[in-house]
């Protein structure tokens, strides 16, 4: 007989911040070496100071935070918020969305973008954005497979010579 895992997206709380944060720091060294430099990825990031910027934000009006939780273990979350762009004014924005690296592979990525676009559509969004770097092969794959399309919207990433690129997906009401 089988376990059955208890799995659920749900709103993140504070308490999720800072494994949140774990998350998305050790996400970033795995998609990101290589493209950004080590100093980027390992001494100028940290799990605490990333967690206090999640924490600074948390209450920003429009952003919404969501876990990915299978047994009391989150292994994913996303972010979302209404696009800044000013050509994307009636859009949302992906900020964020990473996944547990040693839980990649096992579909959380696909059913947080998925649950991403539910948000988009009860929202009233027509549009989902989201910035990548241009170098992030295996993220733009996985977001192409999904349907969303580069545009020609480019930018620099942070404070770095690495470029951003978007891509934007059309949401089906």
């Amino acid at each position: 007989m089988a376990l059955q895992l208890v799995k659920m997206i749900r709103i993140m709380t504070k308490v999720d911040v800072l494994r949140a944060a774990e998350i998305h720091v050790f996400g970033q060294r795995k998609a990101y070496r290589g493209i950004l430099t080590d100093r980027k990825l390992f001494a100028e990031t940290s799990v605490v100071g990333r967690a206090d910027e999640f924490l600074s934000r948390f209450d920003d009006v429009g952003r919404l935070g969501f876990v990915y939780e299978a047994d009391g273990v989150i292994s994913g979350f996303l972010i979302v918020k209404p696009s800044p762009d000013a050509d994307k004014p009636d859009a949302m924005e992906l900020e964020r969305i990473f996944v547990e690296p040693l839980m990649q592979g096992e579909g959380v990525g696909a059913i947080l973008l998925d649950y991403c676009h539910k948000v988009a559509k009860e929202q009233g969004y027509n549009e989902i954005c989201l910035w990548v770097l241009e170098g992030n092969a295996l993220s733009r794959h996985f977001y192409e497979k999904h349907g969303y399309v580069l545009d020609s919207a480019k930018d620099r990433y942070m404070d770095t010579d690495v470029v951003h690129v978007r891509y934007v997906k059309e949401v089906i009401m």
